[in-house]
């Protein structure tokens, strides 16, 4: 059976995803060839800066096939030994007692099985459910896919989890310090071209940037700090620990004391 290639979009970059006979081989960045569209390109100091013509994939985003095939990997559905969900179901040995593996349809009739009873004996609204804002997405989980549409249809109670991303940053950010162009994690392109051009200085303050990139474009900001760099903009560091970042890109480093 030949290779197929399929390509996915979780936290850490677009990758291509090569399938042989239903398994992963290998997981590769996306590149892009001349049928995509063209990169942008900005003009500052006199040079001309352009981004990799592939995606800059975080490094825990090519280990992927890895934790799909791990060993610890839970692959079936379990369920406590002594739980019997039409009997005694034992609740004081939760987290105590083993576990032993059922089927699909077996797990699916206990999960059916609790919200009839739940419904029936509360309501729709005691039943809860929420899909994890950053977790590998597909058609099944992502919260505004099929999971929406069927707690939707049957009713629920969706709790909000932000801010556990960067809407939290975002939001919280004008209330604590009065600064609020910018998005937690992703950096903003709109402010690229400003900064290339018209700054001196940029102050990382608490700030790990090469080190914690994992959001959707992965580490495609870090050549933009290397561009900084080549244009003798100054780059100074504020943290305790002197990070990765600093190491490789930090004109100054500055370590305050706690306490």
């Amino acid at each position: 059976m030949l290779e197929t290639v399929y390509t996915n979009l979780t936290n850490g970059g677009p990758v291509f995803v090569y399938v042989k006979d239903g398994k992963i081989v290998r997981i590769r960045p996306l590149v892009y060839n001349d049928a995509d569209a063209a990169s942008w390109t900005i003009k500052a100091g006199g040079q001309t800066f352009t981004p990799l013509r592939k995606a800059c994939v975080s490094p825990y985003t090519s280990m992927e096939k890895s934790r799909i095939y791990s060993d610890i990997r839970l692959k079936y559905p379990l369920i406590r030994e002594d739980f019997n969900p039409n009997g005694n179901r034992n609740p004081q040995n939760r987290g105590r007692s083993g576990y032993k593996r059922i089927s699909w349809d077996t797990a699916l009739d206990i999960v059916a099985g609790e919200m009839k009873r739940i419904r029936e004996q509360y309501g729709p609204e005691a039943i809860m459910s929420r899909a994890s804002s950053h977790h590998n997405w597909g058609n099944l989980g992502y919260r505004t896919s099929i999971w929406a549409r069927f707690f939707n249809l049957i009713g629920f109670t969706d709790i909000l989890d932000n801010p556990d991303s960067w809407e939290g940053w975002h939001w919280g950010a004008p209330h604590t310090y009065g600064f609020y162009w910018r998005l937690g994690m992703p950096e903003q392109y709109d402010l690229l071209e400003d900064a290339l051009k018209n700054t001196d200085l940029i102050v990382h303050w608490g700030n790990d940037p090469d080190s914690t990139r994992g959001i959707y474009g992965g580490q495609e900001s870090t050549q933009w700090r290397y561009w900084l760099k080549k244009l003798g903009k100054k780059q100074i560091f504020i943290d305790p620990f002197c990070n990765y970042t600093a190491t490789i890109l930090g004109d100054k480093w500055i370590a305050p004391r706690p306490g």
